[in-house]
């Protein structure tokens, strides 16, 4: 073999180029360039990543701007997005702006179902909270009245589908402006006055006077005139002095209404030994309530008689009778509390019944 076949590789003296030296000011440039080529990357990237908060109010006004370029701006569609849109900017407390929505949702169901259309109500009672919550309470006061309205055009006066429609806003005024609270002005104990009424001559008119529905509307009438009854005679002011009111009409309104509810049960088919009991405290605490200790007395052991001779359990006698409240059928976040002397003598009254 030759020699340059038997020559061993580390003899061979190869030179491998390193790598290139810059300059001082090549070193610098070079470093500024890939400074702002990574800072360029950076905004891109932040760029791309970047997501605008989720914002409901574009989404709804979106798909109203969409529905109106392809249906016009009464698309029956509307009225539901609009009824959306304003809830959102109430949550948002943008109350203005949801009352505007609120408006034109209205407007879409009149012009596609009529004025007297029942499909507004709903509008309507938002519209009622945000005249309520801005404090235009004569404003909101208009539009239960137009709700009232618009259901008896649409139903008729005397048609018992108008029933759930004074529950509604007597219901409403309960929420709003609580009867026994500083929020109720004697306005509102008249207004919860009138829906009970009215109630009461649709219930008897319809279903007749011992049925449920009639039953239930004179308990309600007589919770209501109690309110107004017990609000007058704890008045002090003189404006109320001066009103062609008196505590006595509200008294005497609800003790008959009291009275009708007891006659009511009797006559009805389907009362339980309970529910004339029942009726019996609760016109035995509007007596105790305005002054009337005796009658009182002798309301609360009949009815626990009645309840001794039914087949009812003991516990369930002694937790109904031994825990009184004035008008067993009123809220409790809605009562008036009584005072001291009052309170005591309830419980005495019941003591001495139980014993």
């Amino acid at each position: 073999m030759s020699d340059q076949t038997t020559k061993k590789p580390s003899a061979l003296k190869t030179t491998l180029p390193g790598p290139p030296r810059l300059r001082p000011r090549n070193a610098v440039v070079l470093f500024l360039t890939c400074l702002l080529q990574l800072g360029s990357a950076w905004g891109q990237e932040e760029e791309l990543t970047y997501v605008s908060p989720y914002n409901p109010v574009n989404e709804y006004l979106d798909a109203i701007d969409l529905l109106e370029a392809d249906y016009g701006p009464y698309a029956t569609e509307l009225s539901d997005l609009y009824l959306g849109l304003g809830q959102t900017l109430v949550n948002r407390g943008e109350l203005e702006r949801a009352r505007d929505a609120f408006h034109r949702g209205v407007l879409v169901v009149r012009v596609n179902s009529g004025p007297n259309s029942p499909e507004q109500t709903n509008h309507l009672y938002l519209l009622a909270n945000i005249e309520t919550t801005l404090g235009e309470t004569k404003t909101a006061d208009k539009i239960l009245h137009n709700i009232y309205f618009i259901n008896s055009e649409c139903h008729g006066e005397d048609s018992p589908e108008m029933l759930p429609v004074l529950d509604r806003i007597y219901n409403w005024y309960q929420a709003t402006r609580p009867l026994g609270t500083q929020l109720a002005k004697y306005s509102d104990y008249a207004k919860t006055v009138e829906l009970s009424r009215e109630r009461v001559r649709i219930a008897e008119l319809a279903y007749g006077e011992t049925h449920p529905e009639t039953v239930a509307s004179f308990r309600q009438l007589a919770d209501s005139q109690f309110q107004t009854a017990r609000f007058l005679e704890h008045q002090m002011l003189e404006i109320y002095k001066t009103m062609d009111v008196s505590a006595n009409d509200y008294y005497e309104a609800g003790h008959r209404s009291f009275r009708k509810h007891l006659e009511v049960l009797q006559k009805s088919e389907v009362v339980t030994p309970m529910n004339y009991a029942e009726a019996l405290a609760d016109l035995g605490d509007w007596y105790l309530v305005f002054h009337k200790p005796a009658h009182a007395r002798n309301l609360y052991q009949k009815g626990y008689q009645i309840l001794t001779e039914s087949d009812q359990p003991a516990e369930v006698i002694e937790g109904f009778m031994s825990k009184p409240r004035p008008l067993h059928f009123i809220p409790s976040a809605q009562l008036v509390l009584l005072p001291e002397d009052e309170a005591q003598e309830l419980q005495d009254l019941n003591l001495d019944v139980s014993m």
